[in-house]
């Protein structure tokens, strides 16, 4: 009998650098969108934290995607969102609907700037809200990097 592969997708999140170094810590763990992606627990999630930083700076794993109202979202889980309550407000502000993506697990890695992501597709451009990408495009970039990092070890 033939294994089944389990595959999962890949989103591609754009976060300020503010709020992508507080997952990244661990100072949050829910981050926060207005739209809800097509994910599901056991998903992963690449962080590309936005200008000035403009690098991808690590990922994780879906845990859950909550949906509620902003104020269920701001009661229940404040203290896992990594901003203050007037900022939380404002990004809500005339929205009915909260979504935050629930990380079972984030980790760091190697920052892969921008200009490296444009080395392996010159068309490359980071996502405003976010996209989703293949193995096979996550492969090519790792495999570039490595060999630019070998190139400038030299």
């Amino acid at each position: 009998m033939e294994k089944t592969k389990i595959t999962h997708k890949y989103l591609f999140i754009a976060v300020k650098p503010e709020y992508a170094t507080k997952l990244i810590s661990g100072q949050k763990d829910i981050e926060l969108r207005k739209m809800r992606p097509h994910i599901q627990q056991g998903d992963y999630v690449i962080i590309y934290a936005s200008a000035p930083v403009k690098a991808i700076i690590g990922f994780g794993k879906v845990k859950n995607i909550i949906e509620c109202t902003p104020n269920e979202m701001w009661t229940k889980y404040s203290m896992r969102l990594g901003l203050m309550q007037q900022d939380f407000y404002l990004y809500y502000a005339n929205h009915k609907k909260s979504i935050g993506i629930e990380f079972d697990i984030i980790k760091p890695i190697t920052p892969i700037e921008l200009k490296e992501l444009k080395k392996v597709d010159s068309n490359f451009h980071p996502p405003q809200i976010y996209r989703y990408v293949t193995n096979e495009e996550i492969e090519v970039v790792l495999s570039q990097k490595i060999k630019i990092n070998d190139n400038t070890d030299r």
